[in-house]
């Protein structure tokens, strides 16, 4: 895992300030990472000139950030349906990365905005990571709550997002595993060999457990343990369907104890 690493880092800017703190990830990422960074402005075919011009400040803030930080960065602007340009312009830059931000305000939920993320998740080959951003107060995760099943499908590319993630913000990462089994004894296998993976990229891991509803019990977690971001992870198209239209890690999404990050890997 250590040799592996971004090289391309793709962030989505909008009108919306939460979008600039999904971009303050994706610098930080960079950073560590030595990757270039794409800010990509999105912007619809019936925004307006305000909107648009709010989006271009942002854009150009983020461009003069990452500039003084010596990252190699560059400007591109969209206008028309992002779900569908996006993953166009991914696939032909060869991006390894694309950080996404949730609108943060009332929509989300509504039939367009599901709409919108689920074409997303199903068209982008990328590592995806949709955040949903809820204070904008500690931009800087110290404390990362990642809920794991027993098994870790996309092991080696969620390993190496949370990993690069961590040790951007040089964070504390806890893996919460909820039990369905009430006499289960010890940490899967999987999460036992993540969480040494992790430390041995020089991450401090905490390891812990849980029984109960799933959603409630990581809210519980993320609130009682000062968490400053979950990371959930999606896989297959049937999860994404119940993600999107009713599972506890929807229902997170929909209502997240802090800032929260839904990572697809590349498929």
């Amino acid at each position: 895992m250590a040799a592996m690493s971004y090289r391309t880092i793709v962030s989505v800017i909008n009108e919306h300030t939460a979008s600039t703190v999904t971009a303050r990830y994706a610098i930080a990422l960079a950073a560590a990472c030595k990757a270039g960074l794409v800010l990509y402005a999105a912007g619809d075919d019936g925004s307006d000139e305000a909107s648009l011009q709010r989006t271009a400040r942002h854009q150009d803030h983020l461009y003069a950030v990452a500039s003084e930080l010596g990252i190699p960065v560059a400007r591109i602007t969209g206008i028309g349906n992002v779900s569908k340009l996006l993953p166009e312009w991914l696939q032909a830059e060869k991006a390894d990365l694309v950080l996404y931000p949730m609108i943060p305000d009332k929509r989300y939920g509504t039939v367009l905005q599901r709409q919108t993320i689920r074409h997303i998740l199903r068209t982008i080959r990328t590592d995806l990571a949709i955040m949903r951003v809820i204070t904008m107060a500690k931009p800087h995760p110290g404390h990362i709550l990642v809920p794991l099943g027993k098994v870790i499908d996309d092991n080696g590319r969620r390993l190496m997002f949370i990993a690069e993630l961590a040790k951007s913000f040089q964070s504390q990462v806890t893996l919460f595993h909820l039990s369905a089994e009430r006499d289960s004894k010890g940490m899967p296998d999987d999460i036992i060999q993540f969480g040494k993976q992790l430390r041995e990229e020089h991450v401090t891991v905490l390891e812990r457990r849980g029984r109960g509803d799933l959603g409630r019990a990581i809210t519980v977690e993320a609130i009682t343990r000062h968490n400053d971001l979950v990371v959930l992870g999606a896989t297959g198209r049937g999860a994404l369907r119940r993600l999107l239209f009713g599972n506890p890690a929807g229902d997170i999404m929909h209502k997240p104890p802090c800032n929260t990050i839904l990572f697809q890997a590349a498929r």
